[in-house]
């Protein structure tokens, strides 16, 4: 019995003990405040210089104006930035508050002229720590690079993709077969489109077959033409059978005698690749090379057009510009 007692005493104790042990590292957690990360000064400059490149900004156009009243504790100096006319500085500070975002920073900006220049300040910890005058000029100009698309198009009898194409907001144009499901779908087409002669025309209509006769040919080149408009744009692959046989000088004279001429596909770079990566390496080395020459117009599959759309977007952020194909 007296084992017994104290062994109910020494249980008490033990939970007791326990309770004031948990109750303890509750007051030690709740005490610890955890330590917001303050962003550094040279942090900010650098997404700030970071943001600059991205539009395109030379470092030529960017200068740091040191000033004898402090601006705050850590700041003695400030940028003037010179921003080309074709930048929209609002989307500017955008693209700098994206960089920024959960870095426990305030971005402030005040307009000296509406949508147009302005005075950028950057905070943390309620102290400024970036300042900059973003004044557009017309005396800078972004080397930029121009281009078009034309975005081969293969139909089949799975639903057209209109999602994908429906977030691109610059001009391309559709590449298509003559086929009776391009016939149906081409006035769906917001942007414009071209008509490609090649093997892989299969349709009793449209096919253009050596052993046909001058009659039958004539009868589908009439039908290519008012399926799809002579005031479009037809292009002839060379590397096909077509191109190679007996009747494509009788074809391309008939499209002539339409007022149409059949342009090489071959006349534009092929972004083709095996895989997406070397695509956008292979568009990349174009829009490098082209900065400051004429345009040029890229031939695309669907595909690979979809996996580039990051890169064309950053290249138009840094002044590049999509035209029309014509």
């Amino acid at each position: 019995m007296f084992t017994r007692i104290r062994f109910i005493y020494a249980l008490i104790a033990f939970t007791f003990v326990l309770l004031i042990c948990n109750i303890s590292i509750e007051i030690i957690d709740k005490s610890k405040v955890k330590a917001i990360p303050i962003i550094s000064k040279k942090e900010i400059e650098t997404k700030f210089g970071l943001t600059l490149n991205r539009f395109g900004i030379s470092n030529n156009w960017i200068k740091k104006t040191f000033i004898k009243k402090k601006l705050s504790d850590s700041l003695n100096y400030i940028f003037d930035v010179s921003i080309p006319q074709d930048v929209n500085i609002a989307n500017f500070i955008k693209e700098i508050n994206k960089l920024l975002i959960n870095k426990q920073v305030k971005v402030e900006t005040r307009e000296k002229k509406n949508y147009s220049n302005s005075v950028l300040m950057i905070y943390a910890n309620n102290i400024l720590k970036l300042q900059a005058n973003l004044n557009q000029s017309n005396k800078v100009i972004r080397e930029f690079a121009e281009y078009s698309f034309l975005v081969k198009i293969y139909f089949n009898d799975e639903e057209f993709p209109w999602e994908y194409f429906n977030r691109i907001f610059y001009d391309f144009t559709y590449l298509i077969i003559p086929s009776k499901k391009s016939v149906e779908l081409k006035n769906m087409f917001k942007n414009n489109y071209a008509v490609l002669l090649s093997d892989e025309i299969n349709e009793s209509d449209y096919i253009l077959k050596e052993d046909f006769s001058k009659q039958k040919l004539i009868n589908n080149i009439q039908s290519i033409i008012i399926s799809f408009g002579n005031d479009k744009i037809y292009l002839i692959d060379e590397t096909s059978e077509l191109f190679k046989s007996k009747i494509y000088s009788f074809i391309r004279d008939e499209f002539i005698n339409r007022k149409i001429k059949l342009i090489s596909l071959q006349k534009f770079p092929y972004l083709i690749g095996n895989t997406k990566t070397e695509v956008i390496s292979l568009f990349d080395f174009y829009t490098t090379s082209l900065k400051g020459k004429k345009s040029k117009t890229f031939v695309v599959d669907f595909d690979n057009f979809i996996a580039l759309q990051p890169i064309i977007e950053t290249q138009l952020k840094m002044g590049d510009k999509v035209v029309n194909f014509q």
